[in-house]
């Protein structure tokens, strides 16, 4: 266990705690001169609640979804670091790819073994599956951390992880035409590929001679498009938690439960608009995950 990585992840909250404590009162001031109430009365909650001596203030409005986006960002990020990079001193890190091919493997062989008329529940996973594992090979070169920021090699390994992800995404295509062929041969590429990244070959994750004719996947492109859906599902987790937070207490909700049910409208409706699988992702980098 890295006792030495646990130990800056509390030493790392408490001194987050503490300088936001600081911009806390910064902002409270801030807002008070320009008379934004519901952002000095979060901030005031926010200072009382690591200050009991100070008078209680209550939750109203935009209180509650700012206070708890706030805790919940200076509380999570250390350890969601620890959790995705220290395990095993980052080994499970650095062959993130190799563990998502063998997660898409799976899904390959479950769908293939199921009758051509009794595969639609494993083609859909095999389908998010390919994708999660698309998105961790065009990362590839950032989860091995052999390669420097500036280094040339950088360009080379993502211009040849695009081209890998292209002709991961061809073969894809394929399952809708022949599956029971087109399954096999995508379970050999996933194999081959998974094989070289775990032996640390990020630059020769398939033939050469076998990409000629691919059309590279753009990584800039597909970071946009995921950017935008994740940002979407922040607005409308957002969104949601306002909406609880206006709606609750005409409902006759009792205080000590608003917190949670507000938390748990923002889940849903991350949910609802995202995916089980995207948010089921962020879910897993937290702590105890």
């Amino acid at each position: 266990m890295p006792y030495g990585s646990i130990a800056c992840a509390i030493a790392a909250t408490w001194l987050g705690i503490r300088l936001l404590k600081v911009q806390a009162l910064m902002i409270r001031d801030l807002a008070a001169s320009a008379g934004v109430e519901s952002v000095r009365r979060a901030a005031a909650h926010f200072i009382w609640l690591f200050r009991p001596g100070t008078a209680n203030q209550p939750l109203h409005g935009w209180d509650v979804p700012i206070f708890l986006i706030t805790t919940i960002a200076v509380i999570v990020t250390p350890f969601w670091w620890l959790a995705s990079r220290r395990p095993a001193r980052g080994v499970a890190y650095r062959h993130r790819v190799t563990v998502q091919i063998v997660e898409a493997l799976r899904r390959c062989a479950e769908a293939y073994s199921r009758a051509p008329g009794d595969r639609c529940v494993q083609l859909r996973d095999l389908d998010r599956s390919l994708q999660e594992t698309e998105d961790a090979i065009l990362r590839a070169h950032r989860y091995a951390r052999t390669i420097p920021r500036r280094s040339p090699r950088r360009a080379a390994a993502r211009s040849h992880a695009a081209k890998v992800a292209g002709a991961l995404r061809a073969e894809g295509l394929r399952i809708d035409a022949n599956p029971d062929e087109a399954l096999p041969r995508l379970g050999a590429m996933l194999t081959l590929i998974g094989e070289r990244c775990a032996e640390g070959r990020i630059g020769a994750l398939l033939p050469e001679e076998s990409l000629e004719e691919i059309t590279p996947v753009s990584a800039t492109r597909t970071a946009i498009r995921e950017s935008a859906h994740v940002a979407v599902v922040i607005l409308v987790a957002m969104a949601a938690a306002i909406a609880a937070s206006a709606l609750l207490p005409s409902l006759g909700v009792k205080d000590d439960l608003r917190p949670w049910l507000i938390v748990g409208c923002s889940v849903l409706a991350a949910i609802m608009v995202g995916g089980w699988h995207r948010v089921g992702r962020i879910l897993d980098l937290l702590p105890g995950k």
